[in-house]
């Protein structure tokens, strides 16, 4: 039996908790780079890690840092790892590339990268065709505002200097008195402190038009209204940040009501996001991959233990391949309905094995001496029998493509929070990081994970019988990866 500890860099775990079976994880609450430089050279045989994506995500300053691109934090990462040791950083689909660059100059060699695939992203996207709809042309009467405001001011004897040190902006009053693209009209608020300051009346159509124009903002313009309803629509959303929960709702889907808004209906300023990048990256080896794997048990991968399968003769997908909670599965548990009712989005691995149809592979042929072989080689010596090296197989294109991996988003039970409510916006799912330590991770090996969160991948390692170390810099969130390795283990 093993005990979970939580400890500071460079001390000895301090907060002893209940016991658990499997290898014990460690949690250092420390700055990566700092704790990474305590680390013994060639120490570790995988590094699985979610750092920050750089996107200043929820306004989190930890998540534009720049960390996730600092070449020092990858060779740190590279001298602790075994000669051919793998490692596999999440990244956002916008930024992976600066990420996967730093890691390459830190001397990695770059092998692959590997795709979460998901299903319930949220589109943060425009629909071009209601934008046009929506779209409200007030430019006209701004500039007649601006223009109106402008001999207000010079009557007064003011300056655009002067109304911004006013109100404390830097700018502002040269919008609220130009004939250009950028004519702004004040709040009413900040029209009636104008008019006080300044010492004017303004005349009635001024005031009007300062009204009007306020009472227009961000109201659809009148085109927006005569959108026709032509369906109701379904959606099912979630699975996003700190709100993992699937949300159900319906919407009516309208039909362009100008030319324009049709020329451009169906096109969008986005993709719905759907996948996150994993870089897949390897230490140099010493010698030849089978003198490196047998000297430091490090260098390959443990694909066999993480291929897709076929599917089955009924043409099911299995569920260690489609693990979301929106599928049905039959009692032998295989999905046997694809997506369930009103999941309109579906699956993209499930949408993969749609656009191929069932394919079937045959085994290799026994004679080589088969017409096969004779229409391409002509006759030629050679064994007259020969065993097959791999059987006939069927299933969709999915099970050929093992760098995707489809993993519904961390349900709220794989989020643990802290009594004062503290949760992590970014937690990983458990199954989808047991895949990766397994993958990457030779039968008693060490799993390093300098961006532990709330410490989900020390949580797979331990499932999948590995050690793990981890490194997080929020005390707040050191103290989630605590909780989360105090409970049961899952089977």
């Amino acid at each position: 039996m093993a005990a979970t500890s939580l400890a500071p860099a460079g001390q000895e775990a301090l907060i002893p908790v209940e016991e658990l079976t499997g290898p014990e994880p460690v949690v250092h609450c420390a700055d990566a780079l700092d704790h990474l430089r305590t680390i013994p050279d060639a120490s570790v045989d995988a590094v699985v890690t979610d750092p920050p994506y750089e996107l200043g995500f929820l306004g989190k300053a930890w998540d534009a840092s720049g960390i996730a691109y600092s070449v020092d934090v990858w060779a740190e990462c590279l001298r602790v790892l075994k000669p051919g040791g793998h490692l596999a950083a999440f990244g956002a689909t916008r930024t992976y590339h600066r990420m996967a660059v730093a890691v390459e100059d830190a001397g990695f060699e770059i092998r692959d990268s590997l795709h979460w695939l998901y299903g319930t992203g949220f589109p943060k996207g425009q629909d071009v065709g209601k934008l046009i709809d929506r779209r409200r042309d007030d430019h006209p009467g701004r500039r007649r505002f601006t223009a109106a405001f402008a001999a207000l001011r010079d009557s007064a004897g003011w300056t655009n200097p002067q109304i911004d040190a006013l109100f404390g902006f830097n700018g502002m009053a040269q919008h609220w008195t130009t004939q250009t693209k950028t004519a702004a009209v004040p709040t009413v608020e900040q029209w009636g402190r104008l008019k006080a300051q300044l010492g004017f009346e303004a005349p009635a159509d001024v005031e009007d038009l300062v009204h009007e124009l306020n009472g227009r903002k961000n109201a659809p313009g009148e085109a927006w209204e005569d959108r026709e309803v032509i369906a109701k629509g379904h959606r099912v959303r979630g699975g996003s940040g700190v709100f993992p929960q699937l949300q159900s709702d319906t919407f009516d889907v309208t039909a362009p009501a100008t030319a324009e808004a049709a020329r451009w209906d169906g096109w969008n300023t986005a993709l719905k996001p759907g996948h996150e990048p994993i870089v897949l990256a390897r230490k140099p080896l010493e010698g030849t991959v089978a003198s490196n794997v047998l000297a430091y048990g490090t260098g390959a991968m443990n694909t066999a233990a993480c291929r897709t399968p076929p599917d089955d003769p009924a043409g099911r997908w299995p569920t260690n391949v489609l693990l979301s909670h929106a599928w049905a599965v039959d009692e032998a548990g295989w999905i046997v309905d694809g997506c369930a009712d009103g999941c309109a989005e579906g699956c993209p691995v499930a949408e993969l094995d749609l656009q191929s149809g069932r394919l079937t592979s045959g085994a290799n042929p026994r004679r080589r001496g088969s017409d096969k072989f004779r229409d391409i080689y002509g006759d030629f010596k050679g064994q007259a029998v020969c065993k097959p090296v791999r059987g006939a197989d069927a299933g969709g294109a999915s099970r050929f493509y093992p760098a995707f991996r489809y993993q519904a988003k961390a349900p709220t039970s794989e989020r643990p929070r802290l009594p004062d409510g503290t949760v992590h916006p970014t937690v990983k799912p458990v199954a989808l990081m047991r895949w990766l330590v397994r993958l990457l991770t030779a039968p008693g090996g060490l799993v390093l994970d300098p961006f532990a969160g709330t410490g989900t991948t020390l949580e797979a390692a331990r499932l999948e019988g590995f050690h793990s170390m981890g490194v997080e810099a929020k005390p707040e969130y050191a103290e989630l990866c605590r909780l989360r390795l105090r409970r049961d283990v899952r089977g």
